[in-house]
């Protein structure tokens, strides 16, 4: 089913929140992270390293080895394929930035909107049916903007729409082009022109102004990645289940909203416009614009930490007697650390994942240069990369955010932290427990270590299936307290954090003690390599690779490889491939 392309004007404005709701219904499928895919038993209680959550295609689940994904690719015969594009709902910030973009106004998404659903470990709204809530929040947001946006309606639309007749029909036409992020249509054009004349019929020019705010912000052609857009011509229409190239337009959004998330500017628009996204080092120029553009900052720090599981690290707590250093501005602190340090890797410094796990760089400010046991120096200034002590840390992992987030309020948690590692690092997939099983935090004692603590996951054979391969990489990060202070006793002895890789391949395979000697074997492991590729291909495109994705996955992983982990290059192999350049639409299989 594709998006309508025209609404009834004397409707109520909800109606338009109505028709999305339905069209999301019908075609957001993406499979979740929990569960097994449809017509199949469920998978068996224990860890899957390098199973992922599949979206089924004619061909079954894309292998997760190197050689099963280069066979399965060879198996298109060099056909053109693509996984199923689900029909995806802006995000909360795809919401915020693109409304802020458009109008200067704030929208509040993050806080008067239901909360993002989550494929993996990322934010994409492509599974749940907008139900009326939804429904009713939209319409709000929409009221509140355009009553907002009111006072700078000449400004916004260009001219005056109380005394130049020929106003309205532009403002709609420039807006709607922007809102919509493609050209109009006429039976559009007419009907929101229709929309204006009944507000001034209500009220005067600024009602008029305001309702045709309301109907585009409510719009599903607004609300949705409209990835299905195709302009004026005979070609190939949608629903399609074969693969077909994305429109212009279609292909400017997707590549803002991956790399800025929010609506095209008008430098790509116009690019789509005038032709010049239609080869490999056009889309390659725009990439490298869009990524060293500042908006970029905030995609590069949300990517990561997503994929680390501490977006929404601001919200944690701590037990203020064992930890009387934590306070909300330390995590806040912690938060930001990511986006700064990531921003440094990818924008400034060689842009390698291997930097990313094992640099010493941090970012701290505040209380945080205490937990790090480091001193500001004169004249700092945040923002500056200061050095820890190499031997104690080592990237993302040994930074505050993700230790302090993966762990309990009185304790560590060598099972968050190692099920972080496994499913998001790995790429691996770790079953829930099962249902009846009550899951508890073992008490701290102060004659405890926590890998005493949490033996029982050894010794207990229910818990032991899935826990042999999480708690070995867990225990690893023992030297690293709660808000992510470096210790060296835990109860009444010596930390012991030593861990083993599992289940793994065999580059990796293997013994380590520490967390920095841990990151150091991540850094160089094949298949931490292609789990992150993969991470930023489902960043980008909003859901799981498929079968169908064999070639793009096949050339993402080798390119990554040649390049020795340049992520920035990783980006601009994701936009140029074939699965981020083709929609298909329709389909019995994903």
């Amino acid at each position: 089913m594709s998006l309508p392309h025209s609404f009834e004007p004397k409707a109520p404005a909800r109606w338009l929140l109505v028709a999305a709701a339905l069209t999301s219904a019908c075609t957001a499928e993406i499979s979740g992270s929990t569960g097994a895919p449809a017509g199949q038993p469920p998978a068996p209680m224990g860890s899957q390293p390098g199973t992922l959550p599949t979206t089924p295609s004619s061909g079954g689940p894309l292998p997760t080895d190197r050689d099963g994904v280069a066979t399965a690719c060879k198996a298109k015969a060099g056909a053109v394929e693509t996984g199923r594009t689900p029909l995806r709902r802006l995000t909360r910030a795809e919401l915020d930035n693109s409304i802020r973009s458009l109008l200067q106004v704030d929208a509040a998404a993050a806080s008067s909107v239901t909360p993002d659903e989550k494929m993996g470990p990322f934010y994409s709204n492509a599974i749940a049916p907008v139900d009326e809530l939804a429904v009713e929040q939209y319409q709000e947001l929409a009221d509140r903007v355009a009553a907002a946006a009111a006072p700078r309606a000449t400004a916004i639309a260009g001219c005056d729409l109380a005394t130049d007749a020929a106003c309205p029909a532009r403002f709609i036409e420039s807006f709607g082009r922007k809102a919509y992020r493609r050209p109009l249509d006429a039976t559009e054009k007419s009907e929101l022109l229709g929309a204006f004349n009944a507000g001034v019929a209500a009220a005067d020019a600024l009602k008029g102004f305001q309702t045709v705010l309301e109907a585009m912000l409510q719009s599903p052609f607004f609300l949705y990645h409209d990835d299905t857009f195709v302009g004026a011509g005979s070609g190939p229409q949608h629903p399609s289940v074969a693969p077909l190239p994305l429109d212009p337009y279609a292909l400017a959004a997707r590549l803002s909203f991956f790399l800025l998330g929010s609506t095209p500017d008008e430098e790509l628009m116009t690019a789509a416009e005038q032709g010049k996204l239609s080869g490999v080092d056009d889309v390659t120029a725009q990439v490298r614009r869009l990524l060293a553009s500042d908006p970029a900052r905030e995609t590069v720090g949300q990517f990561h930490r997503q994929w680390l599981g501490v977006a929404d690290l601001p919200s944690v707590d701590r037990d203020a007697t064992k930890f009387p250093a934590f306070s909300p501005e330390l995590a806040t602190a912690a938060y930001e650390e990511t986006k700064a340090f990531t921003n440094y890797v990818l924008r400034q410094g060689d842009g390698k994942l291997s930097t990313l796990l094992t640099s010493n760089l941090a970012f701290p400010t505040g209380a945080l240069f205490q937990v790090y046991g480091a001193t500001q120096p004169a004249g700092y200034q945040a923002g500056t990369p200061v050095q820890l002590d190499p031997s104690l840390r080592a990237g993302l992992l040994t930074q505050a955010a993700f230790l302090m987030k993966h762990a309990h309020t009185d304790q560590t948690s060598p099972v968050h932290r190692g099920i972080l590692v496994r499913e998001n690092l790995l790429c691996g997939k770790i079953q829930p427990p099962p249902p009846t099983l009550v899951v508890t935090v073992p008490p701290v004692t102060a004659a405890t270590s926590t890998r005493q603590r949490f033996s029982q996951h050894d010794a207990d054979p229910v818990c032991g299936a899935c826990h042999k391969d999480i708690d070995p990489l867990g225990m690893g990060f023992e030297n690293y307290d709660a808000i992510g202070q470096y210790r060296t006793t835990d109860g009444l002895g010596p930390v012991d954090a030593s861990g083993a890789f599992t289940n793994v391949r065999a580059d990796l395979a293997g013994p380590f003690t520490g967390a920095v000697q841990m990151a150091q074997a991540l850094a160089k492991s094949s298949e931490v390599a292609d789990c992150v590729s993969r991470q930023w291909f489902r960043f980008a495109l909003g859901r799981v690779e498929s079968f169908d994705d064999a070639c793009t996955i096949s050339g993402l992983q080798s390119g990554f490889d040649a390049s020795s982990g340049n992520v920035p290059q990783l980006l601009e192999a994701i936009a140029a491939s074939e699965a981020f350049g083709h929609v298909r639409s329709s389909g019995g299989n994903q």
